[in-house]
């Protein structure tokens, strides 16, 4: 009799897993994944933006063999502002064909950008409203039955460029609101496959206290990925590659510093702590 009940509690316990495995993965047709589609930024050196915003009509990503498939399709409006240090919005959740994409097609229908003084700057221009193509970089794989994510970064330091009155650019940090007289839009991308890459996390400390604002930024393949610190001097470069890197922070007062050899594996963390000079 205990040997009787002892195979119906296994039994109903192996019953009770694959019910679970197939919650799980309820909803997903055979012979496709979920994809999330994820929304974060790389932010501007100042504080006085108080909103970035840009519209998004459409996401469409390119299989290995060239056919692009829609995964989101509408009308979408996001604050890049706060998108930062990890911070991400999820755009969509969708199921689409198993495989690899290899480059992403972003349509957009708008950019704006409010500033603490209370000018705006209203970019519903065809440099807002078109599509932008960038590689997927690594490439987005989605498993039978799976789920996967996928990171669009803007760096919306790259993608709004001030300007003084007439048009003449900034180079360099920007110390009040008032001066602003333009802004020029283009969305400056990278995309990657979040499941398949890793995170750096560290802090910025400057004569022993921690550094709020500073500019932290890397270098991959080619491209710089910048963030800024915190409250409490911490940063996050999220949907990074496995590899090694050298993290660059400088801060308002002209201090700067580079740490070498952080270096992330098996799509983990790596952390470090930057000292300014």
């Amino acid at each position: 009799m205990k040997n009787t009940l002892k195979k119906f509690i296994v039994l109903t316990l192996l019953i009770a897993a694959v019910i679970s495995c197939k919650d799980d993965n309820e909803g997903i047709p055979e012979g496709q994944g979920e994809v999330k589609v994820k929304l974060t930024d790389g932010p501007f050196p100042f504080n006085f933006v108080t909103e970035a915003n840009i519209g998004i009509a459409k996401i469409e990503l390119k299989t290995a063999t060239g056919e692009y498939i829609t995964v989101f399709q509408g009308s979408a409006d996001y604050n890049m502002v706060g998108l930062t240090n990890g911070a991400t919005a999820e755009v969509e959740a969708t199921n689409i064909e198993a495989g690899t994409y290899v480059e992403a097609r972003v349509t957009l229908d708008a950019a704006s950008v409010h500033l603490s003084d209370g000018n705006t700057f209203n970019m519903n221009t065809e440099a807002s409203a078109s599509a932008y193509t960038v590689t997927i970089d690594p490439a987005l794989v989605v498993e039978e039955g799976e789920n996967s994510e996928i990171l669009f970064d803007l760096d919306i330091n790259d993608s709004f460029q001030f300007g003084m009155m007439g048009g003449i650019p900034f180079t360099d940090w920007i110390p009040s609101a008032g001066i602003i007289g333009a802004c020029q839009f283009d969305a400056q991308f990278r995309v990657c496959d979040l499941d398949q890459t890793g995170e750096i996390t560290g802090t910025v400390t400057e004569e022993g206290v921690t550094v709020e604002n500073a500019s932290v930024y890397i270098n991959v393949d080619g491209d710089t990925i910048h963030t800024h610190t915190g409250e409490n001097g911490s940063f996050a470069f999220i949907g990074v590659d496995n590899g090694t890197y050298t993290v660059y922070a400088s801060t308002e007062s002209g201090g700067s510093a580079q740490v070498g050899e952080v270096t992330v594996s098996n799509n983990g963390t790596a952390t470090c702590s930057v000292l300014i000079d």
